[in-house]
């Protein structure tokens, strides 16, 4: 098995100007000539060092012409990149970049720049924002993606998207269910929490989380009070 070269500085010296002084028309044409294996590594360059040297308005622009080029090669390792400057504060989901690029996606593109993000957001209202981004407004339809990333914003808005199932008793115990397979601390207590909410006597296991009845009411509501008792 052939194993991925991540820089090359041949690569580095035809493809570094182009990037830095947003020369896209021939960076495009430089991509087309390069052989396969050429080809992945400028996709590692491109995401790994480019990617985090530019400026930020220069970053979503690049950002968003390599994905309409190719989204099979660029989208993740692009994600990345963006996953990287999130951390370092020089990128944001609020920017306008951002909400450019979502909509120029497909819907596989969507669903998986959702899965990626989802557990770098720091809060609930980034995760709100994130779904707004991709016109995602009815919170019911949140679940499957909420469910799959242990983070305390998603458990949150996961446990408040929850009353739009409520009706689908059999759901609500296959997710409970699932949160204890899992489990970790934060996924039991909220399976806890479930049990109490919705009154699913027929979930069995010893949990340590107790709430009294007014505690489950403003736990749905209050990010605040959902992290002090769930962290």
């Amino acid at each position: 098995m052939i194993k991925d070269v991540h820089y090359s500085v041949q690569i580095d010296r035809r493809m570094g100007l182009l990037v830095l002084e947003e020369d896209h028309k021939g960076l495009l044409e430089l991509l087309d000539s390069f052989s396969h294996s050429q080809f992945r590594t400028a996709v590692y360059m491109l995401g790994e060092k480019y990617a985090q040297e530019l400026p930020v308005d220069a970053f979503w622009r690049l950002f968003t012409l390599l994905v309409q080029k190719d989204t099979k090669a660029f989208l993740v390792v692009m994600l990345k990149a963006l996953a990287q400057r999130m951390e370092q504060g020089s990128a944001n989901i609020h920017d306008e970049g951002f909400k450019t690029l979502c909509g120029l996606m497909n819907e596989v593109d969507r669903q998986k720049t959702i899965n990626f993000l989802l557990p770098y957001l720091k809060d609930d209202e980034q995760i709100r924002y994130l779904f707004k981004c991709f016109k995602m407004q009815e919170a019911g339809d949140w679940i499957p993606f909420l469910i799959k990333v242990n983070t305390l914003p998603c458990a949150f808005l996961l446990f408040s998207s929850l009353r739009y199932v409520e009706h689908e008793r059999d759901c609500l115990v296959r997710i409970a269910y699932f949160l204890m397979k899992r489990g970790d601390g934060l996924s039991f207590n909220l399976a806890s929490l479930m049990k109490a909410y919705f009154g699913l006597d027929e979930l069995k296991g010893t949990f340590s989380l107790q709430l009294k009845p007014f505690e489950l009411a403003r736990l749905e509501t209050s990010y605040k009070a959902f992290c002090e008792k769930m962290a």
